[in-house]
């Protein structure tokens, strides 16, 4: 007999950016919500794809993985590639231990009607210019807002500033994540 599991999320449109996902119903901390799907494809497959809005050159549907593939949420994806960032999130990606599978869970009690948000925290292989920060610019409005969706080196961080960025999560973000 399958057990039928809760619908965690509704997709909306969102006050941040275009479509979002809300949480149908109280949503508990550390409650996997969804995984995230996808084609998987190359690094080099991703760099030769068109974004997924000819307007936003910079929007795209890909999650990087730290095995090195990347999950193409625009094709054969599911509602988790209609969550938004956040520089203030209530959920994060945490690949499994093979770092084939994304899963998106909730960092803490999420009520119901709330928009489920986690830190992209994009890692580009250029120097950090105000133009591109500008081009992956955040729109979050939380307090702690960076200004942009891109991963920044923290100004206290005494490491080796070509290391990559470590937020403390299990996940990788290497050129792509879900914008």
């Amino acid at each position: 007999m399958t057990k039928n599991l809760p619908s965690w999320h509704t997709v909306e449109r969102s006050d941040l950016h275009g479509n979002g996902i809300f949480a149908a119903c109280d949503i508990p901390a550390e409650t996997v919500i969804f995984e995230y799907h996808g084609v998987r494809i190359s690094q080099e497959e991703a760099d030769e794809k068109p974004s997924a809005d000819p307007n936003d050159p910079f929007h795209t549907f890909f999650f990087s993985l730290s095995s090195g593939d990347i999950i193409d949420g625009g094709e054969n994806g599911n509602d988790a590639r209609w969550i938004n960032h956040s520089c203030d999130p209530n959920c994060e990606a945490q690949e499994d231990e093979n770092g084939e599978r994304v899963y998106v869970v909730a960092l803490y009690d999420i009520p119901e009607g709330e928009e489920l948000l986690y830190d992209y925290g994009l890692v580009i292989d250029d120097v950090l210019t105000d133009t591109l920060k500008q081009q992956y610019c955040c729109l979050c409005g939380a307090p702690n807002c960076r200004g942009t969706m891109l991963a920044l080196e923290d100004a206290d961080d005494d490491s080796d500033p070509g290391e990559d960025y470590d937020d403390g999560h299990d996940d990788e973000y290497d050129d792509y994540g879900s914008l």
